[in-house]
């Protein structure tokens, strides 16, 4: 099992968001940095953020299984005794394309608290420009106001198989199943030759 961790990497739209010095709009640097000094809070209730993930990068042909939403977050503010939220992760196609968290992100908390939702299956086949595409629609739910400390989504993937590449005499590598019973995908170099 390998993981990758993608985080925010712009804003797609946003509403009422302020940093903690009350500059109005989404600066994703806040909400990346693994300090809870810096975050942005929804300065009216029911606001909602659309972010872009990072690119995979040089994850092309890796088989993807499953992904965890993680949130640092508390409560901001007098309003209400609890800060909620949603999450649908989506591509540009659909909003909630690979999934739905519903009211999950939920704390009473004053101080930052650590959520990570359930793992949520890919299911089909999906690609590296897919999971490149992702992003996290976030709303603010039930009048609440929320300081977001870090979002990030941790994918689960498999790895591309790797192994020997090349052509042998004039047969294509794809077509070299073994060589003398060691499997390509174990074979680096022949005679000292990439």
């Amino acid at each position: 099992m390998a993981t990758v961790i993608l985080r925010p990497s712009s804003s797609i739209s946003g509403g009422n968001f302020k940093d903690e010095s009350n500059t109005a709009g989404i600066n994703v640097a806040k909400i990346n940095d693994s300090d809870n000094s810096t975050y942005l809070y929804n300065s009216a209730s029911n606001q909602n953020m659309t972010l872009a993930l990072d690119d995979t990068s040089g994850l092309s042909g890796a088989t993807f299984n499953s992904f965890i939403v993680s949130a640092i977050f508390q409560k901001h503010g007098g309003r209400g005794a609890d800060a909620s939220f949603d999450v649908d992760i989506g591509d540009s196609s659909d909003a909630a394309a690979f999934g739905h968290v519903n009211d999950f992100f939920v704390t009473t908390n004053s101080s930052a608290t650590t959520i990570n939702a359930n793992s949520i299956n890919f299911g089909g086949s999906v690609s590296a420009s897919d999971v490149d595409d992702m992003r996290l629609s976030v709303t603010t739910t039930d009048g609440t106001q929320v300081r977001f400390f870090e979002l990030f989504v941790t994918i689960d993937y498999t790895a591309a198989a790797a192994g020997y590449t090349h052509d042998v005499n004039g047969v294509a590598a794809a077509s070299i199943g073994k060589v003398t019973s060691v499997a390509t995908a174990s074979i680096g170099k022949i005679n000292s030759v990439d």
